[in-house]
Order: C-alpha cells, then sequence, then structure tokens
C-alpha cells in the first residue's frame, strides 16, 4: 500500500521560537517537531484601531520529508492576524512525524493567540464561532471559521464519487475495521487535508491508506452557507469487511 497519501492528524503545543515536538510521543510515535524560526508580531495597524487581542487557526500538511505540502486558514478574529500568522508560517521548517520508525505525513492544526504584548501558538481543535466572539472586541473586527454540516444552506452536492478500491488480498488478509477520514473541502468543493487519527493509522495501515485515498478523489459542488460559497469541516466513515472463508 502506498502510504504516501496517508495524513495522520494530531494537535500541536508550541511557545515563543523555540523547537518543539508536538506532546503525545510513545515508542511506537514520534509526533512533528516544528521549529519556529520565525515569530508573528502583533499587527501595528490593529493596534492603532484598538484591538489588543486575537486569535487565527491554520491547518498544516507536512510530508514525510518534512515538508509543509499545504495549508489553509480554517479561523481569524481578523484577517490581518490569519495574513500575519501565514507569514511566519511560511518560514518555519518541520521534521516529519514517524510511526515505528518511518517517517509519515501528518497534518497538525495551529491556533495562534495574539496579545498586545507578543504572541503564543497553543493547541486547540478548530474554534466555532461563539469561541471567536470571546475576541471581537472592536466594532470593526472581522470573524471567520470554517463551517460544520449543520451551518450550510443544504449537504454539498458530490460531483465525482470515487468508491474505495479493497484488493482481494488485503480483505483476505485483514481483520475489517471502521476508518473515519476527516476533511474539509473548500470554497471551490474540492477536498483539503484528508487525514485518519493516529490511532486509526497504526492500528491498520492499509485500511487508512485505501480510506484517504479514496476521499482524495471525490468532488463537491462548492459547500454554501447563507447564499456564498464557504470553508466546510467534514467526515466520512468507511467499514471494510473482511473476505468471507472459501
Amino acid at each position: 500500500m502506498n502510504l504516501s497519501k496517508i495524513l495522520i492528524f494530531q494537535a500541536a503545543v508550541l511557545c515563543g521560537a523555540l523547537p518543539l515536538a508536538v506532546h503525545g510521543a510513545s515508542a511506537e510515535y514520534e509526533p512533528i517537531k516544528i521549529n519556529q524560526t520565525d515569530s508573528p508580531v502583533f499587527p501595528r495597524n490593529l493596534v492603532m484601531a484598538g484591538i489588543k487581542s486575537g486569535v487565527a487557526s491554520i491547518a498544516v500538511a507536512v510530508d514525510d520529508e518534512g515538508k509543509m505540502t499545504d495549508f489553509l486558514v480554517t479561523a481569524y478574529t481578523h484577517p490581518a492576524f490569519a495574513e500575519t500568522a501565514l507569514k511566519s508560517l511560511k518560514k518555519w521548517t518541520f521534521e516529519p512525524a514517524r510511526v515505528r520508525g518511518a517517517p509519515r505525513n501528518s497534518k497538525v492544526d495551529l491556533t495562534f493567540n495574539f496579545e498586545v504584548e507578543g504572541v503564543v501558538v497553543v493547541s486547540m481543535t478548530p474554534l466555532t464561532y461563539a469561541e471567536l466572539l470571546r475576541f471581537k472586541i472592536a466594532p470593526n473586527s472581522m470573524t471567520y471559521s470554517a463551517c460544520t454540516l449543520a451551518q450550510l444552506d443544504r449537504i454539498p452536492t458530490p460531483k465525482k464519487i470515487v468508491n474505495p478500491i479493497y484488493p482481494n488480498q488485503v480483505a483476505r488478509s485483514s481483520r475489517g475495521g471502521h476508518v473515519s477520514v476527516e476533511f474539509y473541502i473548500d470554497e471551490q468543493g474540492h477536498v483539503r487535508m484528508p487525514s485518519v487519527s493516529r490511532e486509526t493509522d497504526m492500528a491498520n495501515e492499509e485500511l487508512s491508506g485505501i480510506a484517504v485515498t479514496t476521499v482524495t478523489q471525490w468532488e463537491f459542488e462548492p459547500p454554501m452557507c447563507k447564499g456564498r460559497p464557504v470553508l466546510v469541516r467534514a467526515q466520512q466513515d468507511f467499514d471494510f469487511k473482511p473476505a468471507k472463508p472459501q
């Protein structure tokens, strides 16, 4: 099975500008190591506007060579925070996650918490609209967040759905299992960053690879919320059955 398409999702904990590893390492798993080679600064124009704090969340995909292959801004309280965070993020270097010693692709969600005195990057799940509102302290500040399926005008219409290719050899050797793939659908309807949990991947790499490869090929009509295209978080479950005994 080609594992180059599998993204393992994880959370990151960083502070300041030190090279840190993500929490959760074990004997069989080593998370991404991230070196913050550039520190974001509070946007000066927002200070002049009276904004004293804010956040920006960015999902980052890192391949098995430690290269950032994709990124998505998933939330911010003002676009200037996202722009500043991205400018620094593009200068960072990474060491890939490892599973049983082998380098692997992975996805990490980073949230930049900005304060007038400085900036800290912490771990958290993507912000909800209500959480973003807690940071919306200036009348003209803008709030943006990836939508959930429940917030859409309707469930995105598939333009292209590819069924999993479950080779007979894998079906005979596998006990089967459940694989849940998380992914984003962007404003153009493209699938972005399909990923599985570390636990799922370690339990069955082959089934994880089949599921992620499948979702990567899907396409949708642009997700719509209140009549406009939006970024949305989605999830697809796959249940693989072992081959019946001959």
